[in-house]
């Protein structure tokens, strides 16, 4: 692998997590495998070649945004290249809303009394993939039905609500565990289950519930999300329960909402 330091060094002084340092370093030395040079020789064409190259391999715009903008930051925040990069144009594609027919659908064809337990928080309190697998026990406040969500996206800390029917399963769960991780891995001791083993616990809850939708554990973010501004919940406090930076993310589930479409009466009609 090429050597990077400048560009670690920058990602940790701005305070990037892990992952997306070493998805930043993936990206950068799949680049220079393409152009065959080192950093100090790469120029804008070589950059712009590589993006039309990922549009050639019909890779999603999603990838070749996401590929641009870590070009661009090394090349011309860390670097100080002028190259003046466009990023390419994002599709705009709406993500998959579950039913709350098809969630309660999928914890009652679960059978692992641990796996249950997962759903309902990943869906009820609208946690992210990372922060349902790491949830802690000491970090659940039952009586405030609060759960303290520590190091969320960007090292966030912030406060998830609790629904009635986790609260009536963590109790039993947990067994009278004061401590330790609340999904801990049954390969690893101390350890937590891993992305993959909760994503297939996901997998195996749409199979068994019959749901043929392609959804995946983002999908019960996205549908708890949705729910919430279904109901009335202002869009400003669904912010701040999902944790987002800035309330334009928050307002695409606008556009996922059965309300926002049901509500305009048709001139058929």
């Amino acid at each position: 692998m090429n050597d990077f330091r400048v560009l670690v060094d920058e990602m940790k002084i701005r305070g990037y997590s892990r992952k997306t340092i070493e998805r930043y370093l993936y990206i950068n030395s799949k680049f220079l495998d393409f152009a065959g040079k080192s950093p100090k020789d790469v120029n804008k064409s070589d950059i712009e070649r590589y993006l039309i190259r990922l549009y050639d391999l019909n890779k999603s715009s999603a990838t070749r945004h996401l590929v641009c903008a870590t070009l661009k930051f090394y090349y011309e925040a860390v670097l100080k290249r002028r190259f003046g990069l466009k990023y390419p144009k994002k599709a705009s594609k709406l993500a998959v809303v579950l039913a709350k027919e098809e969630i309660l659908g999928m914890i009652g064809a679960t059978k692992s009394q641990k796996h249950r337990l997962l759903l309902m928080l990943m869906y009820g309190s609208g946690l992210r993939l990372g922060e349902a697998i790491r949830a802690k026990i000491e970090d659940f406040d039952i009586k405030r039905k609060a759960f303290h969500v520590k190091s969320g996206k960007g090292s966030k800390d912030r406060i998830a609500n609790l629904s009635e029917r986790f609260i009536e399963n963590f109790a039993a769960f947990i067994n009278g565990r004061s401590s330790g991780y609340l999904f801990e891995s049954a390969q690893n001791y101390g350890r937590h289950i891993s992305s993959r083993t909760a994503q297939k616990i996901v997998k195996n809850a749409l199979r068994k519930a019959g749901i043929s939708k392609k959804a995946h554990c983002h999908t019960l973010r996205t549908s708890y999300a949705t729910h919430l501004i279904e109901n009335g919940i202002d869009i400003s406090y669904v912010q701040k329960l999902l944790g987002h930076s800035s309330l334009k993310t928050t307002q695409a589930y606008l556009r996922l909402s059965a309300n926002s479409v049901s509500s305009v009466k048709s001139p058929l009609d």
